[in-house]
């Protein structure tokens, strides 16, 4: 008797347990998950970058193994779509191998996220458009890394009373 009891319980438990992990599913592309790993191998791997900054016409630029690649990283990170709330709020469309996700809602942060893999599935390139404004600032980000190869960070901030910035992060990969 208590066996069938804690066989029914069981059941009713994992039965419930596969529906509330399906409904918070999104079929979006976990960039946290990626760029956490990215983050972690590049980390152990310390490759040597050339890193320009331009900060509206100031530019700097060295070549470093000493990246900290948990903030280099770290926008690409926060533009995940890969959440409950977001579920249902982009379009896919999948092109010549690459997959695109674009915002249905204006009021998105993220408005399009571009990933382009090769045959065998590995990710070549990844870009991100974030936009965002309110009565305050506009905002403007795009976002693109290419694995071993380039990343970049370009972003155009117009703040009403500042007036506007433009900051560019182009970290080139050096072999």
């Amino acid at each position: 008797m208590m066996n069938k009891s804690f066989v029914f319980l069981l059941l009713t438990i994992t039965g419930c347990q596969s529906a509330v992990f399906k409904t918070s599913s999104t079929n979006y592309p976990d960039l946290k998950g990626y760029f956490s790993k990215e983050i972690k191998r590049l980390e152990k791997e310390r490759p040597k970058v050339q890193k320009s900054v331009h900060f509206n016409k100031k530019n700097e630029s060295k070549t470093s193994t000493a990246i900290k690649w948990q903030e280099e990283l770290d926008p690409f990170m926060i533009s995940d779509i890969n959440k409950p709330a977001f579920k249902g709020l982009y379009r896919f469309s999948m092109m010549e191998g690459e997959e695109t996700y674009t915002a249905t809602e204006k009021q998105l942060k993220t408005r399009e996220i571009r990933i382009l893999k090769s045959e065998n599935g590995a990710i070549k390139r990844i870009t991100i458009q974030n936009y965002s404004n309110n009565n305050l600032f506009n905002s403007s980000e795009y976002l693109e890394y290419c694995p071993d190869s380039l990343y970049q960070i370009v972003k155009k901030q117009e703040v009403v009373i500042l007036g506007s910035n433009h900051f560019m992060i182009v970290g080139k990969f050096k072999k």
